[in-house]
């Protein structure tokens, strides 16, 4: 498996930190656009455009991906890169086959700049006070270090957003819609649309549905468009977030025996998807050295990537956000991670 990071175009994707994640032994990289950071666009005239624009155009991406190759790194994907311009896509408005025709254009953009994925999710952060819908970041964790908490209680008082409500069904017309007119260019530009669950994996938020929370949901995600463009993010934490340790495993060779794993997020949570904390890896309450062996034994060999982690209390932010640096955590709860990381990988070797 191939360890990844994720960085933020125009905040936390600096040289710097490039360098910091080679020497860390980390050799690919995920470039998240307009998603952690909510400064405005500046750097490098490509930057800019690329944070800027209504859609990806091939030579800007090439020159990121050389930019990220002269640091030693592979540029594996785009995270969420398009969130700034598809929300009505996802809510269902007018307007958004505009928005689709440009997602195509980034997508056949990305194709030629030879950019293999584009993660994304089906879910809105409409009403949210914290990035990623987290209720509150001041927990203290192990040692005092600081944690984000997700609870129902306190989220299901936020107020219904402009967008007003939003049924599932709805919602499934919404994406059923996007992914039959983007999945076959996708399919033909060489790329994979990689889908993260929703998270948190509640029915519903500030009167919008939550739809991608369970193995059942993204079984029928795969039945729309059964092409292996259409692939999933098997996130971790999510999935621990979800259901008992037996079923993740079980939920793991259910995807990876059908080849639908793209990427892998490794993230430690305690809790469920009603209230939890999202804790080091090693803290957590799945076995993630067992994780790991299924997803072996299921011939997974693509993109892992260190998720959140909790902040050391003594560094500083990732992002110049503090939100969200709280939620990914700084250079040295990250480095941990992905120390217990390959450490992890090595473990699942040996025991072969």
């Amino acid at each position: 498996m191939n360890i990844n990071e994720g960085l933020g175009l125009g905040n936390s994707l600096t040289d710097e930190n490039m360098i910091f994640l080679k020497q860390l032994g980390v050799n690919h990289l995920t470039v998240g656009v307009g998603v952690l950071g909510r400064d405005e666009p500046k750097g490098n005239d490509f930057v800019s455009r690329i944070r800027g624009g209504a859609y990806y155009e091939a030579d800007d991406l090439v020159a990121l991906r050389k930019w990220i190759e002269g640091n030693g790194l592979k540029l594996s994907g785009i995270a969420l890169g398009l969130f700034p311009r598809w929300e009505k896509i996802i809510i269902g408005q007018a307007g958004r086959d505009e928005q689709i025709e440009n997602w195509n254009k980034s997508i056949r953009s990305m194709g030629k700049a030879g950019i293999p994925q584009v993660q994304y999710n089906c879910m809105t952060n409409a009403g949210a006070f914290m990035p990623l819908w987290r209720t509150s970041a001041e927990n203290v964790g192990r040692g005092g270090a600081r944690i984000v908490r997700f609870d129902y209680s306190v989220a299901r008082k936020v107020p219904i957003t402009n967008y007003g409500e939003i049924s599932a069904e709805k919602m499934w017309d919404n994406i059923t819609y996007f992914l039959k007119a983007t999945i076959p260019v996708a399919e033909e530009a060489g790329v994979t649309m990689v889908m993260h669950p929703d998270d948190p994996q509640v029915p519903s938020l500030a009167g919008i549905a939550r739809i991608i929370r369970s193995v059942e949901s993204f079984d029928r995600v795969f039945k729309i468009m059964p092409s292996r463009a259409n692939s999933m993010d098997f996130c971790l934490g999510c999935f621990s977030q979800m259901m008992d340790n037996e079923h993740v495993y079980e939920a793991i060779r259910h995807f990876g025996k059908a080849g639908r794993i793209a990427r892998v997020d490794f993230r430690g949570v305690k809790g469920t998807k009603e209230k939890f904390d999202e804790v080091f890896p090693d803290d957590g309450q799945l076995d993630m050295l067992k994780a790991v062996k299924v997803l072996k034994e299921v011939g997974f060999n693509g993109i892992i990537q260190m998720d959140h982690v909790p902040h050391l209390t003594s560094e500083t932010d990732y992002s110049n956000d503090i939100a969200s640096g709280a939620i990914i955590g700084g250079k040295s709860s990250r480095a941990f991670g992905f120390g217990y990381l390959k450490g992890i990988l090595q473990g699942a070797d040996a025991l072969e």
